[in-house]
């Protein structure tokens, strides 16, 4: 049977949250007899690529990463809802997993109702689309915390590290407090700017020269930041922290699986809060932009208190033994 993954977020490592999300796929369906599988990465067109559109017509079972693709009625979230419906109208069957839903479209949720499985990462999210498709719609936390986490390195938590975020702006200003506080800039990245993989020839040279002359330049201006190679690094140097700074989602869910308190800047998205309300987190660990400052880390402890360490311990149980389940279903298909 052909199985083809839809919105492979993984770019060759290049975001860790979306490295630890398709590792877990690919490892899960492994053990359930699916190695190896193909998939489509993000952002593809598959309308206007005859290559992209042969692999979803030869596809029989299609697994959708939902990710944070399917918010405010963007194109790319079109694509794979209309690339799950081309499938299921077939004969085939799909699943689409691990999803934000947000401010979508009717006609939306008119085509995600006719998929097999559905399966949100948050809880307002799965309401949301269940809501607009009048069925039921299941959720669990999202995959990147799946795995179980590299145990923290012994010694005790020193220090503040801080992150970056999907908006160019608040990056900036989360590098700028580093300066002031004397913490460090770790990325979620290993590159400040990506180089889409739909990029080719002079393109993606011009791009990838591009991507290399600002990380220079940025470093050169806020010589705190450093880069690591990947999740199990980046992970490492959260547990060794006290504190995580960030703007980014799976930072944030990095950060629960590591067991490293955190204070975050909403994103583009109900995502963060949506996932601190699912654990019961304290509500005041997503803080206006404003309010990010030096002051604020100073004003209390941020420590995760004794019912927010019990709670992350209990949502992370339930989440993995509910995405096992969630894999045999997709196995079944």
């Amino acid at each position: 049977m052909t199985v083809l993954l839809l919105n492979d977020t993984d770019e060759d490592g290049a975001h860790f949250g979306c490295q630890r999300v398709m590792r877990t796929m690919r490892q899960e369906l492994a053990l359930r007899g699916m190695p190896d599988l193909p998939s489509l990465k993000v952002g593809t067109d598959w309308k206007s690529d005859a290559r992209a559109m042969a692999a979803l017509d030869a596809a029989q079972v299609v697994v959708i990463n939902g990710e944070g693709t399917l918010h405010h009625g963007k194109h790319r979230g079109r694509w794979l809802l209309e690339a799950g419906a081309r499938v299921k109208a077939r004969g085939g069957r799909v699943a689409l997993v691990n999803a934000l839903w947000q401010d979508n479209p009717q006609d939306w949720a008119d085509l995600a109702v006719r998929f097999d499985i559905l399966c949100c990462r948050d809880s307002r999210s799965a309401g949301a689309l269940a809501e607009q498709a009048g069925c039921r719609v299941d959720w669990i936390g999202d995959l990147s915390m799946f795995p179980t986490a590299p145990p923290s390195l012994p010694g005790v938590r020193q220090g503040i590290t801080v992150s970056c975020s999907v908006n160019r702006k608040v990056t900036e200003r989360l590098a700028s407090l580093t300066d002031r506080m004397q913490a460090e800039f770790l990325p979620i990245t290993t590159t400040l700017k990506a180089v889409s993989p739909h990029l080719t020839g002079m393109r993606r040279a011009i791009r990838k020269a591009y991507a290399q002359w600002f990380q220079r330049r940025f470093v050169s201006a806020h010589p705190a930041t450093r880069f690591v190679a990947g999740d199990v690094a980046y992970m490492q140097s959260l547990a060794q922290h006290r504190l995580l700074v960030t703007g980014r989602f799976h930072a944030v869910t990095m950060a629960i699986a590591s067991g490293t308190p955190f204070v975050a800047v909403a994103s583009n998205s109900w995502k963060i809060e949506a996932l601190l309300a699912d654990i019961g987190l304290d509500a005041d660990r997503v803080q206006p932009l404003d309010t990010i400052t030096p002051a604020l880390f100073a004003s209390r402890n941020w420590d995760f208190s004794t019912e927010e360490i019990t709670r992350i311990e209990a949502a992370l149980r339930q989440w993995r033994i509910a995405g096992h389940a969630l894999f045999d279903r997709i196995a079944a298909l």
